[in-house]
């Protein structure tokens, strides 16, 4: 009999399938990722259901892979299966409010909890994953109170709380519709027990399971990318599929330890993109699938994505124990590369720091930032040009083509912009950006500072330093010399712009130039305090101050 001969598919509702089964979430998928509108569609779709006397609804299908003697796996519809779960919990929970305890009890063996007789404990029927079953048992299921703040808690444990208290206020509403009637609840029970559907499909394996994952993809139903390609890499990976989980729970672990957000695709698609080329990531899962056809190239990429997690966090972290035996400055260059938001640039980051000597790396880090603003400033090409240069670039770093500054220069001369492009550019230069636009002026008055044999970084804490727009946003008649055409042309100009104490900011707000000239003048930076010499505030004005920016620009983003 063939191993497809071996999978189980029937139509039931999804409460049945919980009081038969015992439920886990395996540690290497994702998290509870539910957001309130998900949670709150499916009460709305339940209520409308249970009201209009629909016979059924339902919900789509859910893969499981059955152990011997061990609880049954869910590989797809954990969201769904914990979100029912806390839907009965709530509902549970309510008699007990009302001292109902044989209902509330029966509703928990039922659906909720089982007693194991060695351990004489209470656990769970469905069991979430490593990260948020502790948190799902005691603070969701049993209603321990959470004593963390919202910043500290993690975001799938608040995603969670977020979901209960949707589903209580729901359920309040419906009880208050009917006079406080808790009968209507018994109605949801059974409603979910039989009526809400579910296709329950229990495959032997992993590449049964894969197989219904391909075939759900196909039919259009929305699956996540990770959970796509982290399906393909464990059916590919075969016999070696252990190797390939602890590979997959690795990199996520390193991932979400540096960023609670959802990070995993990214990163995938940087990677990819820097060992076979640019590729877009509505596509990813398509290439990979195309390239890695074997065990042996399914565990290799398994390896790499394990292995270069944690130098991708350290791309998005200046302050990261990788960096701890770098310059000031190369932590500095990697805090700019994020604060310019050229993202594109990331497969080319991921080639060259394992290659590269600490020399050759601060030294083409340096240039990598000048490329950068240079681009940015001149934004002549679109960011399709730039990721597939970088890519192309990144693949040649690996094969050893490139080995140091001099070279990745070179391979990237197509995409630099000359200092006369540059410096033409900036002198017209435009920007909405005030996070950008402060670290231009920052880089700009530390060279004037250099100049002067000083150095001062300005600070980036908005409660210190801030961003002022001379000619304010606000047009107003303390302003003749512009018009309101004049006004949309040149208030976002670099020149029209600098860095200022913010205490001293708020102070002058929408004055007139006049008003500003004595703060201009106590100003500790040099860009500010000469904005005071011009008597006047005008377009000469602007334009004579950013040409000046202009001609320090190409000294400031030199390319070697």
């Amino acid at each position: 009999m063939s191993q497809l001969d071996k999978i189980s598919i029937s139509l039931k509702g999804i409460g049945q399938y919980l009081k038969l089964k015992r439920l886990m979430v395996p540690k290497y998928q994702r998290d509870y990722a539910w957001d309130e509108k998900h949670v709150n569609d499916l009460l709305l779709d339940i209520a409308n259901a249970l009201q209009n006397e629909e016979k059924e609804y339902f919900i789509g299908s859910i893969v499981v892979k059955n152990n011997e003697n061990d609880r049954t796996e869910v590989v797809d519809g954990q969201q769904r299966l914990a979100t029912i779960t806390i839907i009965i919990n709530c509902i549970k929970s309510i008699f007990e409010r009302e001292g109902n305890e044989r209902k509330a009890f029966q509703i928990s063996n039922d659906f909720l909890m089982t007693h194991e007789l060695r351990t004489e404990e209470d656990v769970p029927r469905l069991i979430l994953n490593e990260n948020d079953h502790d948190f799902f048992f005691s603070h969701v299921l049993n209603n321990k109170p959470n004593l963390s703040t919202k910043k500290e808690v993690r975001v799938s444990h608040q995603k969670l709380l977020d979901a209960k208290e949707a589903i209580e206020i729901k359920l309040s509403q419906i009880l208050a519709a009917n006079n406080q009637n808790s009968d209507v609840l018994i109605d949801w029970v059974e409603y979910i027990e039989s009526n809400v559907k579910v296709i329950w499909v229990e495959v032997p394996d992993y590449a049964n399971a894969f197989t219904i994952f391909e075939t759900l993809n196909d039919r259009g139903i929305d699956l996540a990318i990770s959970d796509l390609l982290k399906n393909y890499l464990f059916h590919k990976s075969a016999s070696a599929i252990k190797q390939a989980q602890q590979n997959w729970l690795t990199m996520v672990s390193v991932l979400e330890s540096a960023d609670s957000n959802s990070t995993v695709v990214p990163y995938i698609k940087y990677l990819w993109a820097s060992y076979y080329g640019n590729v877009r990531e509505k596509e990813l899962y398509t290439k990979i699938k195309d390239t890695v056809k074997t065990k042996t190239k399914a565990l290799e990429f398994s390896n790499q994505l394990s292995d270069n997690s944690n130098l991708y966090t350290a791309l998005l972290y200046s302050d990261h124990y990788y960096w701890s035996e770098y310059s000031t400055a190369t932590r500095r260059n990697i805090r700019t590369i994020n604060e310019l938001g050229m993202v594109q640039i990331r497969p080319l980051l991921l080639s060259m720091l394992p290659k590269f000597d600490k020399k050759e790396t601060e030294k083409s880090l340096e240039s990598i930032v000048s490329l950068i603003v240079r681009l940015i400033v001149s934004g002549t090409l679109s960011s399709g040009i730039f990721e597939r240069q970088f890519s192309i670039t990144a693949m040649k770093i690996r094969n050893g083509e490139i080995k140091n500054r001099n070279e990745l220069l070179e391979s990237l001369k197509t995409l630099t912009p000359s200092d006369e492009r540059f410096k033409e550019a900036f002198q017209t230069f435009t920007i909405s950006n005030s996070s950008i636009a402060k670290y231009l002026l920052s880089t700009i008055e530390n060279y004037r500072r250099n100049d002067q044999g000083s150095d001062l970084i300005p600070n980036n804490d908005e409660t210190i330093v801030n961003l002022e727009h001379i000619l304010p946003k606000k047009l107003n008649e303390q302003w003749p010399d512009f018009d309101e055409d004049e006004h949309r042309l040149y208030f976002k100009r670099l020149g029209n712009m600098t860095i200022l104490n913010s205490r001293k900011n708020s102070r002058i707000g929408n004055k007139s130039y006049n008003e500003k000239i004595p703060v201009f003048s106590e100003s500790e930076f040099i860009i500010t305090k000469e904005i005071s010499s011009n008597t006047v505030w005008n377009k000469e004005s602007i334009n004579d101050r950013q040409n000046q920016f202009a001609l320090d620009s190409i000294k400031c983003w030199k390319m070697r």
